[in-house]
């Protein structure tokens, strides 16, 4: 190899460097789409086979055990608590706690926490109080 076809070679490898390349996403976000998709049903809005619950109902709980000490707690206060492991918001985690309360088989409840039949809703979580239950 000569000296002139080596700096031929090496001029071609620096030019294709500087140009810029294409690539298709056409069909990169449908997948992406249906991936996440897929996984918020599958991981969120489904209760798992395990326990039942879903993952802000576990958060719950485990905040519950954690604050348990035989008194009622203010639900804004569990809330707040279960922030530390479920960063959503406070009125998703509130909804998902008055649910859970509303059966009255895992949370004993005392305040005003709505009616699942009459369709009432519960008082703000500022004026209800939670508990574990017994049977939890």
């Amino acid at each position: 190899m000569t000296e002139n076809e080596g700096m031929n070679e090496a001029q071609e490898e620096e030019q294709g460097h500087g140009q810029e390349t294409l690539t298709r996403v056409t069909g990169m976000y449908k997948d992406w789409f249906l991936d996440y998709a897929s996984y918020v049903i599958l991981e969120r809005a489904v209760p798992a086979i395990e326990d039942g619950f879903k993952p802000v109902q576990r958060r719950i709980m485990h905040s519950l055990k954690e604050l348990d000490d035989g008194r009622y707690n203010k639900v804004a206060n569990v809330v707040g608590h279960t922030m530390q492991y479920h960063p959503h918001g406070d009125a998703s985690i509130a909804d998902a706690m008055v649910q859970i309360g509303q059966k009255d088989l895992l949370i004993d409840t005392q305040g005003n926490w709505g009616n699942i039949l009459t369709g009432d809703s519960a008082a703000a979580s500022r004026y209800i109080e939670a508990r574990l239950s017994k049977f939890a």
